[in-house]
């Protein structure tokens, strides 16, 4: 049921939000917010490391399921767990939208491989002016969708594919005017 109330939300969301969309290059890009499953931190690591290396400013949501019992108190990374998420009215999702009302980001990459309907609702409520990721569902999530990447056997060797293709693609891209 909360799953079915979270799509719901999702879908009318998407059918009647306009925003304002363009195509930057990643040069353009000061501001990115990176969305992940905790489960692929390694990978992530690397890849927003790779980013401060750019000169960027990086913010980092981080979703955490009931199984990971890692400790990441020690990362300046914002952890939303799946118990305070497990909410059927949403309550906690929406203080966290309220969060970042007033946050504008050049970009939010997501970097899920795997449907993760907390993180689908943030990235829905997150004011940006791209939108990237691995294509997951009909939502029109994003701006710039990832549709295929080469079928490996794990998951972090599959977010390690997902982030080179989307540097490689915000590198490529000609802003639009």
């Amino acid at each position: 049921m909360h799953k079915y109330l979270i799509k719901r939300a999702l879908n009318k969301h998407y059918k009647r939000n306009v925003r304002d969309k363009r195509f930057l290059n990643l040069k353009d890009m000061q501001t990115i917010l990176v969305l992940f499953d905790t489960k692929n931190t390694e990978e992530i690591t690397v890849f927003i490391n790779q980013l401060k290396q750019l000169k960027k400013k990086v913010t980092v949501y981080a979703y955490k399921d009931k199984d990971d019992e890692t400790d990441y108190s020690r990362t300046n990374y914002r952890i939303i767990t799946a118990k305070e998420t497990d909410d059927l009215f949403q309550k906690k999702l929406r203080e966290i939208v309220h969060e970042l009302e007033n946050e504008q980001f050049d970009a939010v990459i997501d970097l899920t491989i795997q449907r993760n309907l907390p993180l689908e609702y943030l990235l829905a409520h997150i004011n940006a002016t791209i939108k990237v990721g691995l294509k997951k569902n009909d939502f029109p999530q994003y701006d710039l969708s990832i549709t295929t990447i080469p079928e490996l056997e794990k998951d972090s060797l599959k977010v390690r594919e997902l982030a080179k293709q989307i540097i490689h693609y915000l590198q490529t891209i000609q802003e639009s005017e």
